[in-house]
C-alpha cells in the first residue's frame, strides 16, 4: 500500500480547509445581517427561522427577557400547576346553570367543552389545560384542583399524540421550537402502584427565579430531565457558546426532527401504540386512580379520546379495555370523524369548527343522559 506523502496530504488539506474558511464566513456574515434584520424589524420570519434552532435554554432566555405584556411571553405563563391562578374560575355551577363541568386537558378539551358550553347554557366550566398536556398533567391537576370545587362532571381529554410525553416533566422538550416551561409530576407504576416524583419547581415565578439565576432547583430540574425525559439532550437544551453559530442552529433544528426519541418503544409495526409500552402502562393506571378520586367525591368521570391527525383509532384500542372493566365512561372522537382525513383538521393541527361541534354535541349529549351505575 502506497503511503501518502506531504504533498499529497496538503493537497487534501488545501480545499477542505478552504471549505471551512468560506462556511465560518458565512457564519458570521449571516449572524450580523440577521442582527441587522431582526433590529431593523423586530418579529421577522427571516429571524424567527434561524432562531427556531436556537437551544432551549437559548430561547427561554429571550422569552424572559421580554417586556412584561409582550405576548410572545405568554408561553410562559401557560400550564403551569398552580392552584393561586385558579382562584377566578367557578366553584360551583353560577346562576342559571345546573351543572359545573371541571375539565382537565389540553387545548383540544377546552375547545370541545367550550363548544359544548355554547350548545348548552345551562352548563358552568371549570377548565384547566397545558399545551399538548399529556394525561399525567391533567392528572396532577385534578388531585391538587379536588379540595377547591365541586364538580358534578369531570371531563379528561387525552390527546393521542401526547401519549409518547407520558413520564417527562415538562412541556419544554417536545415543544422545542417553542418552549413551554411548564412542569408536572413524573409518575411511574412500581409493583402495580402509580407513584410519583415532584419537579424541582411548579410555578411561574419560582421558575423565573431558578432559570435567572441557574440555581440549584435549576440544575435539580435538569438532572431530573436527564433521568426521565427521554426527549433531553444537553446539545438541544443547553445555551452555549454554539447558540451564536447559524449553521449550528441549522443543524439543530435538523437534529432535534429526526431524533427527538419520545417515540422509541411506544408504536408496534402497524403503527398503534403497543399495549406494554411504558407510557400505555402508565396512562392506564392514572385513568383507574382518576376513576377511584372521582367515585370517592360522587362525580361523574367521561373521558374524551381525541385523536389528532394521523393517529386513526389508535388511542381507542389502547384504552378501550381498560375504560370498560373500570366502568369508565369515554367518548371517542374517531367514531365521531377520522383522524385521517385532513379535512377535519385547520392549518395547526386543531379540530375544525364542524369537527369539533360534532365532539361538543356528543359530550353533551352524554352529560345530560341519566347518569349509568357507577358501581366499581
Amino acid at each position: 500500500m502506497t503511503r501518502p506523502t506531504s504533498i499529497g496530504l496538503r493537497l487534501l488539506a488545501s480545499p477542505i480547509l478552504w471549505c471551512v474558511f468560506w462556511l465560518a464566513v458565512f457564519d458570521l456574515a449571516s449572524g450580523l445581517g440577521l442582527r441587522v434584520v431582526a433590529a431593523r424589524h423586530p418579529g421577522s420570519g427571516l429571524a424567527r427561522y434561524f432562531d427556531y434552532g436556537r437551544s432551549i435554554e437559548g430561547k427561554l432566555q429571550n422569552l424572559t427577557s421580554l417586556a412584561q405584556g409582550d405576548t410572545r411571553a405568554q408561553i410562559l405563563s401557560a400550564g403551569w400547576l398552580d392552584p393561586a391562578q385558579w382562584q377566578r374560575l367557578p366553584a360551583q355551577p353560577l346562576p342559571g346553570t345546573d351543572l359545573l363541568v371541571a375539565v382537565y386537558g389540553q387545548s383540544f378539551a377546552k375547545n370541545a367543552t367550550s363548544a359544548m358550553a355554547t350548545l348548552d347554557g345551562r352548563l358552568t366550566l371549570r377548565q384547566i389545560a397545558g399545551p399538548a398536556a399529556p394525561l399525567d398533567h391533567s392528572y396532577a391537576a385534578l388531585c391538587l384542583d379536588q379540595g377547591l370545587r365541586k364538580a358534578d362532571v369531570v371531563v379528561v381529554g387525552i390527546l393521542a399524540s401526547s401519549v409518547t410525553h407520558i413520564g417527562s416533566m415538562s412541556g419544554m422538550d417536545w415543544t422545542f421550537e417553542n418552549p413551554a416551561p411548564f412542569t408536572f409530576p413524573h409518575y411511574t407504576v412500581k409493583h402495580g402502584q402509580l407513584t410519583a416524583e415532584a419537579p424541582s419547581f411548579s410555578t411561574e415565578a419560582a421558575f423565573r427565579t431558578a432559570f435567572a439565576g441557574k440555581t440549584p432547583e435549576w440544575q435539580r430540574f435538569k438532572r431530573q430531565l436527564t433521568q426521565h425525559d427521554p426527549g433531553y439532550d444537553r446539545l438541544v437544551f443547553e445555551n452555549t457558546l454554539l447558540d451564536s453559530s447559524n449553521l449550528v442552529k441549522l443543524m439543530r433544528r435538523g437534529w432535534v426532527a429526526h431524533n427527538a426519541g419520545y417515540d422509541t418503544g411506544v408504536f408496534s409495526e402497524s403503527g398503534g401504540f403497543r399495549l406494554d409500552a411504558k407510557p400505555v402502562q402508565t396512562m392506564k393506571a392514572i385513568l383507574l386512580e382518576m376513576a377511584k378520586l372521582t367515585r370517592s367525591r360522587n362525580e361523574r368521570l367521561i373521558v374524551l379520546l381525541e385523536h389528532d391527525q394521523g393517529y386513526g383509532d389508535h388511542l381507542y384500542l389502547a384504552l378501550k379495555d381498560t375504560l370498560a372493566s373500570a366502568r369508565i365512561e369515554f367518548i371517542s372522537t374517531h367514531s365521531l370523524f377520522s383522524a385521517s382525513d385532513p379535512h377535519n383538521f385547520v392549518a395547526d393541527g386543531h379540530y375544525t369548527e364542524e369537527a369539533n361541534g360534532k365532539l361538543a354535541a356528543a359530550l353533551r349529549a352524554m352529560i345530560r343522559r341519566e347518569r349509568p351505575d357507577s358501581t366499581p
